[in-house]
């Protein structure tokens, strides 16, 4: 009878000390660093008909470098820091000259991150990449 006894009361502990996994464990967190190409937008910007091409990387430390280019031609970098609210899962940040930009909502799955303007009224798609190709981090202005 004791022997039972204490092995109830071993089981019972054993089920105390573990925890039922709610819903947002098992939501995947936020993490933007590495390096991202523009894949799709899903709105039609017209810059005088031409071809629009973005490489973002975010690093740890907060900082971010973007390439741009539209049309032919070299790109335009940018550079700044960013943050990550992490909760509210929104990308803000600003530009080196002090501009601001964002927020975007943001959510990452596997490698595609989308980045949206509150309301849902553009999304951006990217794919992560390895990192910027030197064709475009020696092709700037």
């Amino acid at each position: 009878m004791m022997k039972k006894l204490l092995f109830v009361l071993a089981s019972l502990a054993l089920l105390a000390g573990c925890h039922r996994e709610d819903p947002e464990d098992l939501t995947p967190a936020v993490d933007v660093t590495g390096s991202w190409e523009l894949s799709s937008v899903s709105t039609k910007v017209s810059v005088g008909g031409e071809q629009v091409s973005i490489y973002l990387a975010f690093e740890a430390s907060g900082s971010f470098v973007l390439y741009q280019k539209i049309g032919a031609g070299r790109y335009t970098r940018f550079a700044g820091s960013y943050k990550l609210n992490k909760e509210e899962k929104l990308l803000s940040g600003s530009y080196e000259d002090g501009t601001a930009w964002g927020p975007y909502d943001v959510s990452v799955q596997g490698t595609t991150m989308m980045l949206s303007l509150p309301g849902g009224k553009e999304t951006d798609s990217y794919k992560k990449i390895d990192a910027i190709p030197e064709t475009v981090t020696g092709n700037t202005y």
